[in-house]
């Protein structure tokens, strides 16, 4: 079919005139709209695959800020110093001497003692079965240490160290009868003046608190007596036996001053074996039990027939108690329990769930304190100054904090406490200053409650933070707060100490107890980003207390500033090792502060089970996965202006009396004598010239005075006049 096409045509674009107007709602505003909306399921598919990256890119995201966060952190310095101690591979446990001058050392077989600043063995107490896990040292008089040991099998000793020579001083739990009772506690006062143990009856269950003076000053004039029968017999050996005997008996050979048996060697001091039934033992002086205290009971109905004999019971209210003498019958009690439960029993699946009673583990916690106000007992003796008069007991999940006397001469060592101190909430932590005129208590609602024991008073609720528990209390020294001037009135008073403070969230505080209006406490360490970085220890330098000791979870050891808050250094131990259990590590200052043994655990694992296995199949005693390490601390850079630092003791319990206040005051008057006279000669030459400027003024006034010209009678009159105008 032919197709006509018409030539020479020429087609002109439309006009402008005639485009029609661009509609407003002609493009798509979402992008995603550019596709076509899919239909089922593959748009459920789509939706959960988006849902997926965008969940992906929200934790990458976070990832990469906490990389971030985490590079630009300003690290504290790492020290790998660590120096290994070949000789001790076996330690369970540690504790110093208190002065710097020793290191106990736990072994599975006994206890050492070992030089702080040689680190060589001096002398060892070997018994079999018996793996020591805590140890507490006291000096007790002039290098005289008193040590109190728990081993893993409950039973607790305590040892005297004196002239290089380990004395066994009594076994604790020792029982005649057939019914062994295990020790989970034992502390001793500052002195070693009293002692309390924990007791759990292995048949009944039953545990208790026991608390024991301490004949100290028996045992010293008997340490002494043992001395002076020691020294004679040390003479002809020593002549006899030359140098070689001679360094071996003082141990700086690194050997031994016992044998495997526990039977001393001829060249060093008769020391005390392990063996009770040994004749060659000596014999101390056996402490007395002055009090007996079991936890409370849990709150039950009165049994009481009548009133009568209810009201006989009770106390007469005068004095704050426990709350076990009350007149609630049992069946109140059941009243009260049912008409709860009909109202809130919707509600009773909605509270938290806390642990069982059988599950929380009730132990004492007790503080040997001086005496108060509280207390008076002991307070206007002079024979008792500066001595424990009253312990101070809680219990775990209690509320009330008991005060026994310690002075009281009855026959039954079980007594009501003196004073009793009921708080809102459970008491989760206590502590007390050097001193124990301060004791704070921290509760489970993140609340510190501070009291002041001698002058008996409340100093002050401290919140720190809502629904928190308070984790760890600490006093610090009171040489770190900064010196007052001193004004009126001339004569001492209290100085400021502060209190650490660390809850459950391990955010860390101090707070400043001075006198006067109520500070806030200062946060030093907020929340850790993570759980590892938690602190788990806090512990003070001996000589330098502004440096503090912290064990994180992961297993790191810090020293921090105290006062600002700030990381000074990071000690690592070897990459082969790592830190033994950082909950509760092994370690203890030496030398005032200057070293720090720590007991680290080697990491590999698989070769270490390879070896113990080996070991048991020939019947040789495994190898030890386990080192003790020292750090120089003397030798760290970034804590050589702490070591500069001149401090001086400064005590916190300041009693001025009324003499020594009126002596003070008469001595300021005398020595300002002087002063007041030179003040009086130049208020006098000012006097003079005051009267000059008086008397010049007068006769000004009197010139102008007669200067003005009198008014005459007519004048007035018109002037008068005008004015009624």
């Amino acid at each position: 079919m032919p197709v006509y096409l018409r030539k020479n045509v020429v087609y002109t674009p439309p006009s402008i005139e005639n485009v029609s107007d661009e509609d407003e709602d002609d493009y798509i505003q979402d992008p995603e709209q550019i596709r076509d909306v899919l239909p089922q399921p593959y748009r459920m598919i789509n939706k959960v695959i988006n849902g997926v990256l965008d969940d992906v890119w929200e934790d990458v995201s976070q990832k990469e800020s906490a990389r971030f966060a985490e590079q630009s952190k300003i690290r504290p310095p790492k020290y790998d110093c660590a120096v290994e101690i070949q000789n001790q591979t076996q330690a369970t446990s540690l504790a110093d001497s208190g002065d710097g001058r020793y290191i106990f050392i736990g072994l599975p077989n006994g206890l050492s003692v070992m030089d702080a600043s040689t680190q060589k063995p001096i002398t060892i107490w070997e018994e079999d079965n018996m793996e020591i896990v805590n140890i507490r040292s006291h000096v007790m008089g002039v290098q005289t240490y008193l040590i109190v040991t728990l081993d893993d099998m409950g039973t607790g000793r305590l040892f005297a160290f004196a002239f290089d020579c380990l004395f066994l001083l009594k076994v604790l739990n020792e029982q005649d009868s057939g019914v062994k009772n295990l020790v989970s506690k034992c502390e001793s006062s500052n002195e070693g003046d009293y002692m309390g143990l924990m007791l759990e009856n292995t048949s009944t269950k039953e545990i208790w608190l026991e608390i024991h003076k301490l004949p100290r000053d028996a045992w010293l004039r008997e340490l002494e007596a043992i001395q002076a029968q020691i020294t004679p017999k040390q003479n002809p050996q020593e002549e006899s036996s030359g140098e070689a005997q001679n360094t071996e008996s003082h141990g700086t050979e690194g050997e031994t001053t016992q044998d495997r048996s526990g039977s001393p060697k001829p060249s060093t001091p008769p020391l005390m074996t392990g063996n009770p039934g040994d004749k060659a033992s000596y014999k101390f002086t056996a402490p007395n039990m002055v009090l007996k205290v079991k936890p409370p009971t849990p709150l039950a109905a009165n049994t009481s027939s009548s009133i009568y004999s209810a009201c006989q019971k009770i106390d007469s209210g005068e004095v704050i108690g426990t709350g076990q003498s009350h007149l609630l019958t049992a069946n109140h009690l059941e009243g009260r329990d049912t008409m709860f439960d009909h109202l809130h029993g919707n509600l009773m699946k909605y509270l938290p769930k806390d642990k069982t009673e059988e599950e929380i583990v009730i132990a004492p916690t007790f503080h040997f304190l001086s005496a108060g106000r509280m207390v008076p007992q002991g307070l206007e003796l002079p024979s008792q100054a500066g001595l424990p008069t009253t312990v101070a007991v809680w219990w775990t999940g209690g509320s009330h904090v008991m005060h026994y006397s310690l002075l009281k001469t009855a026959k039954d060592f079980e007594h009501k406490p003196d004073v009793v101190w009921p708080f809102s909430c459970r008491i989760r932590c206590t502590t007390v200053s050097s001193c124990t005129v301060l004791l704070a208590v921290g509760l489970e609602d993140g609340t510190v409650v501070l009291w002041d024991r001698y002058l008996g008073i409340d100093k002050g609720v401290i919140r720190i933070c809502q629904d928190v528990p308070i984790e760890r209390l600490k006093f610090l020294d009171p040489s770190i707060s900064q010196p007052t001037s001193q004004g009126y009135p001339p004569y001492r008073k209290k100085s400021d100490i502060c209190l650490l403070i660390q809850g459950r969230n391990g955010a860390e505080y101090i707070y400043n107890t001075e006198d006067g209006p109520q500070t806030r406490p200062i946060c030093l360490a907020g929340v850790p980003d993570k759980d590892e970085e938690k602190e788990t220890i806090l512990d003070t330098m001996p000589d330098v207390p502004e440096l503090l000791l912290v064990v994180q979870q992961n297993g790191s050891l810090l020293l921090k500033d105290v006062v600002t808050g700030s990381n000074l250094c990071q000690m690592t131990l070897p990459s082969t090792h790592q830190l033994t259990n950082p909950w509760e590590p092994v370690l203890a200052f030496g030398s005032g502060g200057q070293l720090l043994y720590v007991k680290g655990t080697k990491i590999d694992m698989e070769e270490a089970s390879e070896v113990v296995e080996e070991t048991e199949m020939e019947e040789i005693p495994p190898v030890s996965m386990s080192s003790l390490f020292i750090f120089q601390l003397r030798s760290f850079p970034s804590l050589d202006p702490y070591w500069k630092r001149e401090r001086e003791a400064v005590s916190y319990l300041v009693h001025t009396t009324l003499e020594q206040r009126l002596d003070a005051l008469m001595k300021e008057r005398l020595a300002q004598q002087g002063l007041r006279k030179m003040r009086m000669q130049s208020r006098w030459g000012m006097l003079r010239q005051e009267l000059d400027l008086i008397q010049q003024s007068r006769d000004v006034a009197k010139r102008r005075a007669l200067s003005r010209v009198p008014l005459s009678a007519s004048t007035y009159k018109s002037s008068s006049s005008i004015l009624l105008i």
